[in-house]
């Protein structure tokens, strides 16, 4: 019986190793930083993520812990109801993970720019709208 054994799917369809480089890319984090976090190399990250059917289940705690999950989460059988980290681009989410350490001034100087941005954005679509009604 020679081939590759195929890979259970959550039940969102993904593979745990899809699963995990999405919810590892949503959060910011390279292979080798979730590594580190959990005692990992860069290739046990990557053998994980494209190879096993799923980590030992000491792994899967500890990636639940470092990802901020619950395991249930990251096996796919629970939803925490919020989806909104699959939509986030990567780079955005590592460097508000990292602003979040920022001191409670800049965090507000950094809410009102995100705010005036937003602001500015919502402007221009009702402009957009408004002009194609013409």
């Amino acid at each position: 019986m020679g081939g590759t054994a195929k890979k259970k799917q959550t039940r969102n369809n993904y593979s745990f190793g899809q699963r995990l480089a999405q919810i590892r890319k949503a959060k910011g984090l390279t292979q080798t930083e979730l590594g580190a976090r959990i005692g990992a190399s860069q290739r046990a990250m990557h053998h994980y993520e494209n190879k096993a059917e799923y980590p030992p289940a000491q792994k899967i705690i500890e990636l639940a812990k470092a990802l901020d999950m619950s395991v249930d989460e990251l096996l796919g059988v629970a939803n925490n109801g919020n989806n909104d980290y699959q939509n986030i681009n990567p780079k955005l989410a590592k460097r508000l993970r990292l602003a979040s350490n920022l001191p409670p001034h800049d965090l507000k100087a950094l809410s009102t720019f995100i705010d005036a941005l937003l602001l500015k954005q919502q402007v221009n679509d009702e402009k957009q709208t408004g002009q194609q009604a013409m």
